[in-house]
């Protein structure tokens, strides 16, 4: 089969994004050059020398710090590169990650919880039971970090360890709502449960549409979502083992605290 020869500059803008993602930049460069010489204007083009004028000096700048200041540089401008949606981005994407977790092995770096942490980092390289080993290392020395059990959530959510992932997704909510509700989170349902009633009423309509069970974990702090849940805890908890007392004591301090989610609890109930 004959090539094209009017798609010569697809080939070579290709060639140009894959030695990018390997993060061969003269390579790439040279291929990039010679469709910009062609056609100066050529979108795909500029955006791969844009790439590249972005991560050549970012490297040849971590060259020169030591490590633990270049892997604080580094992650930063990852942070901040806007990667695309094609294959070689998602390539270029998990070179770096894997170029940062070289670098804090490398270097004997910390992980600086949330997001710089070799559990995080291997999550998003889909590594999920790496990723999982990390994070419950992490989360036995940082028990309070409710992100970290979120991201934990999500490798198990990925292995099909679902029931478990929820209650880790419970327990999340409940410790940093509001960094939960910017999370990409993979349970669909949970989703929409946050969608409709936000993150720090979450696990009390979770656990109301069967997304999420009750979990032992103790909230943040003491505000109306929050003191909620103890009470729905208890109330449903005596409801189970029949202890009719605790129930209506559980039930009455639920009602005065949250009269609208009471009604919404009592609806719950008759139904179940």
């Amino acid at each position: 089969m004959q090539l094209n020869l009017f798609q010569w500059d697809i080939v070579e803008t290709g060639n140009g994004f894959a030695c990018l993602a390997r993060l061969d930049f003269e390579p790439a460069r040279r291929h990039f050059d010679r469709v910009l010489e062609a056609y100066p204007n050529h979108l795909n083009a500029r955006k791969g020398m844009e790439a590249i004028r972005y991560w050549q000096p970012v490297f040849e700048e971590l060259s020169r710090l030591p490590v633990k200041e270049g892997v604080e540089f580094f992650w930063q401008r990852t942070r901040a590169f806007v990667f695309g949606d094609r294959e070689a981005d998602r390539e270029l994407r998990a070179n770096l990650l894997r170029h940062l977790l070289e670098l804090m092995e490398q270097g004997g770096v910390d992980d600086q919880p949330p997001e710089l942490c070799r559990g995080y980092l291997l999550l998003q390289l889909g590594e999920y039971v790496a990723a999982e080993q990390q994070l419950r290392r992490l989360i036995d020395l940082i028990p309070g970090e409710g992100l970290l059990y979120g991201y934990l959530a999500d490798a198990l959510w990925h292995q099909g360890r679902r029931e478990i992932a929820n209650a880790l997704y419970a327990a999340a909510l409940l410790l940093d709502p509001e960094r939960m509700a910017g999370h990409a989170i993979r349970n669909p349902r949970l989703v929409n449960v946050i969608g409709e009633h936000g993150a720090p009423l979450a696990p009390i309509y979770g656990y109301f549409q069967g997304v999420l069970p009750l979990v032992d974990q103790e909230a943040a702090n003491g505000d109306g979502a929050c003191s909620a849940y103890v009470l729905l805890r208890e109330a449903e908890r005596a409801r189970h083992r029949r202890d009719h007392g605790a129930m209506v004591a559980a039930r009455s301090a639920l009602h005065r605290v949250e009269p609208a989610l009471f009604a919404d609890y009592l609806r719950f109930v008759e139904a179940t």
